[in-house]
């Protein structure tokens, strides 16, 4: 299941955001203060039981989505979540008239981009040092969606 985020859910993002990336976390607080942000929402993705294992922000302005974060638990993973909170990105921005999708993974996540090349992402660009790592920094990839008039029609 697939739910909205409200600013009461904060914290559960920092801790959905530690496990997912334990050396870049987020505080609760810049969640607040992402959420607060007009043209900024947030979605978790609810496991059986009523877990939450994972969270995407995104942000929708001139056109444009950015996917601002988008992470899963490394114990809930390959259950869906990713594709889920992805669909949910596309089905947002083409709600909103975005034409586009973007995005950064850091390039030392294989299954992230093989996430976001099977659902027509493409790489654009690369931001050199993007990531924090424990040993030093890493690449991000930048990747772009086109938002096609079929799914504009679908919504």
């Amino acid at each position: 299941m697939i739910r909205p985020v409200r600013l009461a859910d904060a914290s559960l993002l920092a801790e959905i955001h530690a496990d997912a990336f334990p050396e870049d976390a987020w505080p609760a607080l810049g969640f607040m203060t992402l959420l607060a942000n007009p043209g900024n929402e947030g979605f978790v993705s609810i496991e059986e039981g009523g877990r939450a294992a994972g969270l995407v922000i995104l942000r929708t302005a001139a056109g444009e989505t950015e996917v601002i974060t988008l992470g899963v638990r490394p114990a809930m993973r390959n259950r869906g979540h990713g594709a889920r909170l992805l669909a949910t990105v596309i089905e947002r921005a083409t709600q909103r008239g975005a034409q586009t999708v973007f995005l950064e993974v850091a390039e030392d996540n294989p299954a992230a981009i093989r996430l976001y090349t099977n659902n027509s992402f493409v790489e654009v660009g690369r931001r050199p040092g993007y990531y924090r790592r424990k040993d030093g920094r890493m690449t991000a990839l930048v990747m772009r969606r086109d938002i096609i008039e079929a799914e504009r029609r679908s919504s």
